[in-house]
């Protein structure tokens, strides 16, 4: 005699390691000896039907389940609500889907999807928009899945209105809209015709970052006539080089120009910050004089790229000539322009022009950060110029800087190397674990704490 327990557990192991043929023998040996199969084994005889594209008999086998008095649950139903829609018995899975709903079985976001896309499959839109509807008025809420399932439903039976409705409320609510979503309506729109509008979608598309997909859909709408935009070109080429991608940046770059159009002075600056970046100075420099030959003419950021990469190169020679270039079109050095000709001649110990530089930025109304002083006194410090310290710190006193905790480290190390007659654990602050950055200390004070350290430098706040 066959023992109940010893089967069901056959049963549930066979079905674990998808051995459903077997399952099935032991299930049908089971019925015909009288022997009683638990829920679980029959709800792995389910799965084993569906898995083999079996679901009518599955059906038969949930009618079992409900004879035998056991609770049924969402999953058993999902399960052969995919088999039918996977078999197109579309119309099976609908009955069985109100069948649900009467036997008081709340239908979940998987129920709702999969005879939504099983009805899409088999272009019974109107029906599936329904059961949208239905979901929306149930305590049962749309995902972005069954947008997606949706507009790509309407989009290829050339619905493509209705998707961009579905899109509106899908913005609304707040539900993610992935490289899919807008893949599907993008391809909807070029297939219609509709390219201006398929452009705009995907120039969003662009400008959530989703770069990497967008060239695999690049190739697919060309086919279909899609002409990108000025801006669709501009988001390609910075998104590229963000990826540090350089070379899809150049040939999208060198493509705009071919289809007739005009790189925008957003586009030149990004790929000369691009090509300064990975150290290719004299690609850089023959796209600035392409883009001085054209009709686009380079701004201070421009030249800013452009000193900044040819003092990263050791190239001061240029990067002074370009500082003329600037002035000579009437261009006004900025903050980061000064800031990279202190910075860097800082570190060279060439401290006469950085001076000089420092002075100019004066001179010209711009307010030095705390990142210039510091290169200052690291250059000077190279020198080991004391008095030159001393000043600056004098004349940053004057115009009520705050220290933080870099700059502090960086006058105290130049102190400790350049000075070994003074106390420098006099002119330490005193530093708050409470904040991150420590408690600062103003010019003035250090200048005190010097004072005090070293009377005979007679030195004072100005």
């Amino acid at each position: 005699m066959l023992s109940q327990s010893a089967c069901n557990y056959l049963m549930e192991s066979l079905v674990k390691s998808k051995h459903y043929e077997l399952a099935f023998s032991v299930y049908s040996r089971m019925t015909h000896a009288g022997v009683l199969p638990s829920f679980i084994s029959l709800s792995g005889v389910i799965d084993g039907f569906v898995f083999s594209k079996k679901p009518q008999l599955a059906l038969g086998v949930l009618g079992l389940i409900f004879k035998r008095g056991f609770i049924v649950g969402v999953y058993n139903i999902n399960v052969i609500l995919k088999g039918l829609c996977r078999n197109k018995e579309v119309y099976g899975a609908l009955d069985l889907f109100n069948r649900m709903k009467k036997n008081n079985i709340s239908p979940d976001t998987v129920s709702y999807n999969t005879v939504i896309n099983g009805l899409c499959r088999e272009k019974r839109l109107e029906k599936a928009v329904n059961l949208l509807v239905e979901m929306e008025g149930s305590n049962c809420e749309p995902n972005s899945f069954t947008y997606c399932i949706l507009m790509d439903g309407l989009c290829k039976d050339g619905g493509v209105e209705e998707a961009m409705r579905l899109l509106g409320e899908m913005k609304r609510k707040g539900l993610e809209v992935d490289v899919v979503v807008y893949s599907t309506l993008i391809s909807g729109f070029c297939s219609k015709g509709c390219l201006d509008r398929g452009t705009t979608l995907f120039d969003e598309m662009l400008e959530k970052g989703f770069i990497d997909k967008a060239m695999e859909l690049w190739k697919h709408i060309h086919k279909l006539g899609f002409v990108p935009s000025s801006t669709t070109y501009s988001v390609m080429i910075d998104g590229f080089c963000k990826m540090q991608m350089l070379n899809f940046a150049k040939g999208l770059f060198s493509r705009m120009k071919i289809s007739g159009l005009s790189p925008t002075l957003f586009d030149y600056n990004t790929l000369l910050a691009s090509l300064c970046k990975e150290s290719s100075l004299e690609q850089a420099r023959r796209l600035f004089q392409e883009m001085k030959k054209s009709n686009c003419e380079p701004d201070t950021i421009s030249f800013n790229i452009m000193i900044d990469g040819a003092l990263k190169a050791g190239d001061i020679q240029s990067a002074k000539e370009l500082l003329n270039n600037m002035h000579q079109m009437g261009l006004t050095p900025d903050a980061y322009t000064y800031s990279s000709f202190i910075n860097r001649l800082s570190k060279l110990g060439q401290m006469e022009e950085a001076k000089g530089a420092f002075d100019s930025m004066i001179a010209s109304g711009i307010a030095p950060d705390n990142h210039i002083y510091d290169s200052l006194i690291k250059g000077f410090g190279l020198n080991d110029e004391i008095e030159e310290v001393i000043n600056l710190l004098r004349q940053m006193a004057d115009m009520g800087v705050i220290l933080d905790v870099d700059i502090t480290n960086s006058i105290l190390t130049f102190l400790c190397n350049s000075a070994e007659h003074l106390d420098v654990m006099e002119l330490l602050p005193n530093f708050s674990s409470e904040s991150s950055g420590g408690k600062s200390i103003s010019c003035d004070e250090l200048l005190m704490k010097i004072q005090k350290s070293n009377p005979k430098l007679q030195i004072s706040a100005a």
